[in-house]
């Protein structure tokens, strides 16, 4: 019997006997991925053992066995007394009962989705000074205006002139609160904080559209402060 090229569903044939059991089959595939699958479980080597009509698994990719050999990764679904399988698209949906959770096939495998899984990562990168002015200490050393609501899932700082002698401790504060329970660090004599000994800890991740977003510099080199000071908020909308 011939099948569809994407699902695998049955097709018809020129004068087949009781067609009507092909398209109930087609039916069946449709209700299946009619919006996204429903699936009771993922990740299941072997059918279980006393399936209701209309039970549906993504079958593990490793060994699956019995009726589900060959099928590793594919929806595999119950039916009339015996189990069917679909071959998923990049792109389709699976709800997870026992989970309560949303899982993406991405073409090889199924992953969670999430809100931010679905939305591209940004970066807004200020300038805190010119490129060789020796930054001092202070509060609000830049202030502006988030133009957007932000989802913040990393800081990073770097500077021209790396500073020697002590660290250089930046502070990010949303209408004058940190969002940060451990300070933003560039280490002496280096040009960036991604090798900074103490990593930033972010303690206030959401950004307020028009929230008013201050840098503050708590500490700056001893020997040499350092100079063309950036900041990077990393996130999404």
């Amino acid at each position: 019997m011939s099948t569809s090229p994407r699902l695998g569903a049955p097709e018809l044939v020129e004068g087949q006997a009781a067609p009507e059991t092909t398209v109930n089959e087609q039916l069946h595939f449709v209700e299946q991925g009619a919006s996204l699958f429903i699936v009771k479980d993922k990740d299941i080597d072997d059918p279980p053992g006393s399936p209701a009509d209309g039970d549906a698994y993504i079958v593990a990719t490793a060994s699956p066995s019995g009726a589900w050999t060959g099928w590793g990764g594919r929806i595999a679904f119950y039916e009339n007394t015996a189990w069917q399988s679909i071959i998923p698209i990049e792109g389709s949906f699976a709800y997870l009962q026992d989970e309560n959770k949303l899982y993406l096939y991405g073409g090889s495998s199924w992953a969670e989705f999430t809100a931010s899984a679905s939305a591209p990562t940004e970066s807004i990168i200020i300038a805190c000074g010119d490129e060789t002015t020796a930054a001092t200490t202070g509060t609000a050393k830049v202030t502006f205006r988030m133009p957007y609501a932000f989802t913040v899932t990393a800081v990073r700082a770097s500077v021209t002139t790396a500073p020697t002698g002590s660290t250089f401790i930046i502070d990010i504060n949303e209408s004058g609160t940190t969002i940060l329970s451990t300070k933003l660090s560039i280490d002496a004599t280096e040009k960036t904080s991604t090798t900074a000994a103490s990593a930033a800890v972010i303690s206030d991740a959401a950004l307020a559209d028009d929230a008013e977003i201050t840098i503050d510099f708590d500490q700056v080199g001893s020997t040499i402060a350092g100079a063309g000071v950036k900041v990077y908020l990393i996130g999404h909308q």
